[in-house]
């Protein structure tokens, strides 16, 4: 059996961010944020394929650059990916992990099996936004007063539009896209509770920009991906920095993702539990 390259043509493909504000949402435990969406669109047509032949085409997504921090008076919050800090990595796979290298398994991608007996057109999208929770108060110490000023975000992806050729491991790339989320958003926590937050150039997102011979790192196919590879680091003005070692597991906490949010992994399941009941963060003694 041969499984050599195939021609896959694509016929339409686009990239864009929704032209809306980022929305504020002030609750009593957190500052809640909800950006506009960036969204993929490609449909493409797959040649016959014999019986033993089988192609999958889809959207594979990578993190390449990351600033998440939260200031306040005392110091300040990050979620931080290490090894693109260090420069040992130029990017991280932000797939959903249920299928490497996809980004999702459902829109995202699609795969044809042979016997096919006319070309195959099918179509893949995909979209991804963040609505993290940011706390009022330090993540550190019990009762801590509101002090919360600042929330910043500037990160960059590139997203690529690909397909495979199963079992072969080799991955050809169609079309590419980078884009930029950036929140800045200014807080007042002497103010009540609604009126705090202030969204702060940019308003709206910049457009998605097609890239060219772009190749894809081997980091952005497989594990770790961006939610498993971030940690979340206090940096207070006095004093040695703590990384809090916060992995995101699956439903709350401070960082943005696909779903509703996420929380922590704590060691103790009571703590877990008491998290996902009551929708609260927890401090840390």
């Amino acid at each position: 059996m041969s499984f050599g390259k195939r021609e896959v043509r694509v016929i339409s493909c686009g990239a864009w961010i929704e032209k809306k504000e980022t929305k504020i949402i002030e609750t009593e435990p957190t500052l809640n944020y909800i950006t506009p969406h960036f969204r993929a669109y490609a449909q493409v047509v797959i040649p016959e394929l014999k019986s033993y032949e089988c192609i999958t085409v889809g959207w594979i997504q990578a993190v390449t650059d990351m600033k998440f921090v939260n200031t306040y008076p005392e110091g300040r919050s990050s979620w931080e990916i290490p090894q693109l800090n260090t420069k040992i990595i130029c990017a991280v796979s932000d797939a959903d992990g249920r299928q490497y290298p996809w980004y999702g398994v459902t829109t995202e991608c699609r795969t044809i099996r042979g016997p096919t007996f006319s070309e195959q057109k099918p179509e893949v999208l995909m979209n991804d936004n963040f609505s993290p929770r940011v706390s009022w108060a330090i993540p550190v110490g019990k009762d801590q007063p509101d002090t919360l000023c600042k929330v910043e975000r500037d990160q960059t992806f590139i997203a690529w539009l690909v397909y495979k050729i199963e079992p072969m491991e080799e991955i050809y790339i169609l079309k590419s896209y980078e884009w930029r989320a950036q929140v800045n958003i200014e807080v007042d926590c002497n103010k009540p509770l609604k009126e705090r937050s202030t969204l702060l150039e940019p308003i709206f997102q910049d457009d998605p920009v097609e890239v060219e011979n772009k190749p894809i790192p081997t980091s952005a196919l497989a594990p770790p991906r961006a939610n498993e590879a971030q940690n979340f680091v206090w940096r207070p003005q006095d004093g040695e920095i703590i990384n809090l070692d916060w992995r995101p597991v699956s439903l709350y906490c401070l960082i943005s993702s696909k779903s509703e949010g996420k929380y922590f992994r704590y060691k103790d399941r009571e703590i877990q539990k008491r998290i996902f009941e009551s929708n609260q963060m927890i401090q840390l003694p």
